[in-house]
Order: structure tokens, then sequence, then C-alpha cells
């Protein structure tokens, strides 16, 4: 008897369902931004390796950071492509709106929302 109670508790332990928590921390990478996409709402960044970083843009302030094409800069990101299961439904493309889409090496957010000015 001793034993039933014993593997009836071992079983239920063993059945017992673990939380996982899929999150990425952020990170800082350096890249050389070549050209850029936007929308009402974001700004893509395009690195010369194929990279994206996404900007969401901020409406509560007037100032810009300013990013001269063809320079390399550090930036503090999540990295969004780690995050997506990748399979045949699922390409290496960002649509940003109905006529653009990029695709991508790996794609990346910028860790707070601000407002990008480009330089040529």
């Amino acid at each position: 008897m001793k034993n039933i109670v014993f593997l009836f508790f071992f079983v239920l332990y063993s059945c017992q369902t673990n939380n996982v928590i899929i999150s990425s921390k952020p990170a800082h990478i350096t890249r050389k931004i070549i050209s850029f996409k936007e929308n009402k709402e974001v700004n893509i960044l395009i690195a010369d390796n194929n990279d994206i970083i996404e900007v969401f843009k901020e409406n509560t302030s007037n100032n810009c950071k300013k990013i001269k094409l063809g320079k390399s800069y550090s930036l503090k990101i999540i990295p969004v492509s780690d995050l997506i299961q990748h399979g045949v439904e699922s390409p290496n493309e960002y649509i940003l709106n109905d006529s653009t889409i990029i695709k991508y090496s790996h794609y990346y957010t910028l860790e707070k929302k601000q407002n990008v000015c480009i330089i040529k």
C-alpha cells in the first residue's frame, strides 16, 4: 500500500506543468545603417548585413536621434526574430504596409520609443 501511495504522489508531481516564459533581454549591437523605411508608427533601419531595427516613434516629444546613413551605431535592442517560431508559414519578411515588404536576416526592435531623423 505504501508503494502505491508513493507511486501516486510521484506521478502527480511529475505531471505538474512548468511555467515557461518566452522573452528576450535587451542587448547592445553595433550595426552600420545603410537605408531606412518608415510609416506613421515606425521607422525601420536597415543594416548592411540585412538586419532590420524597428524604431517605434515617440509622439510626446519633438526630439530626435540623428542617424547618418553609412555610419555605424551602437543600439540597445530586443531581438524579435529569436522569439518568432520559424517554419514554412513564417518567412523572414517584415510587412511595413500594403506595398512594402522588407526581407531580413535578423529582426530587432529598439528598447525604447524614439524619434529618428535621417541624415543622408
